[in-house]
Formats: structure tokens, sequence, C-alpha cells
């Protein structure tokens, strides 16, 4: 009978460790972004970071401990997709959750998550609403409530 060598069972705790260390950030911003879930039924279709995100019941939740990764889900139609953005405080907190659109016509582009505490997470032009502003087409502010789930 042959035991195994202490270099070889060194390794194997060390590969152990070094995933534990690597799950553990995850787990944690999996908790923390759960903490954050705002839902808005939006009656319309709308562009997220250059996804199509259909109407009807969506959730909003931060998947980063940063808050700058946001995952935007409707649920019905069984879609998901990821959008970085940018955290910014607004300078009063409005007490409300609201999810901000920047309309052009029948187009819809989700441009603002608003946390009730004044948190408000910005996202990125996506290259269609880029292509429509250097049209010098004005977009409009279309708000949704949302509510904390």
């Amino acid at each position: 009978m042959q035991f195994p060598q202490k270099r070889e069972v060194d390794m194997k705790y060390a590969r152990a460790i070094a995933l534990m260390v690597l799950a553990l950030p995850m787990a944690a911003a999996a908790q923390l972004g759960s903490s954050q879930r705002i839902a808005a039924n939006v009656p319309f279709e709308f562009v997220a970071w250059n996804k199509v995100v259909p109407a009807g019941n969506c959730i909003v939740q931060r998947t980063s401990m940063s808050g700058s990764t946001l995952t935007i889900q409707n649920t019905k139609a069984g879609m998901s997709t990821l959008a970085l953005s940018r955290e910014d405080r607004a300078k009063t907190a409005t007490g409300a959750y609201t999810l901000v659109f920047h309309r052009y016509g029948t187009r819809h582009f989700l441009a603002q998550v608003k946390i009730a505490d004044g948190t408000v997470y910005m996202l990125p032009e996506s290259k269609l609403e880029r292509e429509l502003r250097a049209q010098n087409t004005a977009p409009q502010d279309q708000i949704v409530l949302a509510s904390v789930k």
C-alpha cells in the first residue's frame, strides 16, 4: 500500500482553498444583490444595453458588490440580460423606486434605475440610442414606478 506524498496532499488542499476563496466573493455578491431587487410592470418593449427586453413584469437586481452590474429579467418571457451601470447619488432621496426610460417615438431605452434612498444606477447609451441622438432627435423621459420585491 502506497500513501500519497505530502506534496500531492498539499496541492489538493491548496486547490480546495483557492476554489473557496474564488467562490466566496461571488456568493457574497449574489446575497448582496438579492437585497436590492425591484420589480416593475413595464408596458412597452425597451432596450437595456443593446438587448431588447419585452414588455411585462421586469425585475432589476444588482449582481456585483460595487453595484456596477445589473441583471434585468422579464420572468414571463424567460429572458435575462446583464447591463453595466454607473452608480450615482441624487441630491435628494425621493422615497420611490423608479425606472427611467429615454423615449424616441415608439422606442424606449432604459437610462436609469432610481432607488428610494437616492441611489441612481445610470446605464450607458446603446448603439441604437446613440444613432438616434446623432440624428438630433431629443429623447423624452418616461418614468415607470417600481417596488421592492
